[in-house]
């Protein structure tokens, strides 16, 4: 972090940890736990056996394997396409009509990006991958092939966490894209990083979900002590899940970095800046309600224009 008074400098911005209260807050948005509820702790011998049997699903393939729901083998090949910069929209609009849910996606990015007339009529698929380019094509394929990945029914912790995890995946993928760009970094491995990252807590908690017999609830699993636990274990999942994928060199590097090292431990370019697009969110979601930007984020004044505006338009919670 910069001395104080020196700002950062330009498209660099100050990366500064989230307290340990933060980060429980955080966890506790994610599972759900209320604000007023309070923590009861767990018999540090029952933490342990937590932690050794969240550690052998790590270690196992075949453990690991049911923790997300869409095949690993689709995502390289999807990725494979959207990489390809000789696609023509009319064959890719082609393509996409396929899937109604694509297609859907599609219209709905460029729609939302471009203000029109009412002389310009509708937006037909053709028009609208014109429209947003290629890092918007991106983005909507990515949201719309990956989602499923974060989807859960039931009652259980993953299922009652989907839709925070889905929200602060979807900011920090966002934040992300904008932090890369400044960095000379390929925006859409930002994009990728962020939203990729939190198949981590997804996995963490489809693998609490299984161990019945421990009878977990969140407010033991928000306990302070428990917490930096967790979170080691989410990016040792993250790594071992999206690591195999074979996204590009530089995701697979964040992915195999994240699980050794811990998101806290990154010093790689894109690990730096997965790093900040990831207290940035938390920050997001833990703003209070109507309180503006500046106040929300102590670095405020040394993001990027670009950063700033990104998260200024983030939907609140």
């Amino acid at each position: 972090m910069n001395p104080p008074g020196v700002p950062a400098a330009d498209g660099v911005p100050v990366d500064e940890a989230l307290s340990d209260e933060q980060r429980i807050r955080f966890f506790r948005w994610i599972v759900g736990v209320p604000a007023i509820a309070g923590t009861s702790g767990l018999p540090d011998l029952v933490v342990q056996h937590l932690m050794e049997r969240l550690d052998e699903v790590i270690a196992s393939d075949t453990l690991r394997a049911g923790l997300l729901p869409r095949a690993p083998h689709v995502i390289p090949q999807l990725m494979k396409t959207l990489r390809d910069e000789g696609y023509s929209s009319v064959d890719v609009a082609s393509r996409i009509s396929k899937d109604v849910v694509l297609t859907a996606e599609v219209v709905r990015s460029a729609t939302s990006a471009f203000e029109r007339g009412d002389d310009e009529g509708e937006i037909d698929l053709a028009r609208a991958v014109t429209m947003i380019g290629t890092q918007g094509l991106r983005r909507a394929i990515a949201n719309v092939v990956l989602r499923p990945i974060f989807d859960a029914r039931g009652d259980t912790f993953s299922a009652r966490a989907a839709t925070q995890i889905w929200k602060d995946a979807d900011r920090k993928a966002r934040l992300c894209a904008a932090l890369a760009s400044p960095q000379v970094l390929d925006p859409f491995d930002g994009y990728l990083a962020g939203l990729l990252h939190n198949t981590g807590w997804t996995a963490l908690l489809r693998a609490i979900d299984g161990f019945e017999d421990m009878h977990l609830n969140g407010a033991q699993l928000a306990h302070p002590e428990v917490v930096p636990q967790l979170l080691q274990r989410r990016d040792a999942l993250f790594g071992a899940l999206v690591g195999p994928w074979n996204l590009s060199a530089a995701v697979d590097g964040l992915a195999a970095e994240v699980g050794d090292q811990g998101l806290e431990g990154v010093e790689s370019a894109l690990g730096l800046t997965l790093r900040q697009a990831d207290r940035l969110a938390a920050l997001r979601a833990l703003a209070p309600a109507g309180q503006g930007p500046a106040a929300s984020v102590p670095t405020w004044a040394t993001l990027p224009k670009a950063v700033q505006d990104c998260y200024a338009g983030l939907a609140a919670n």
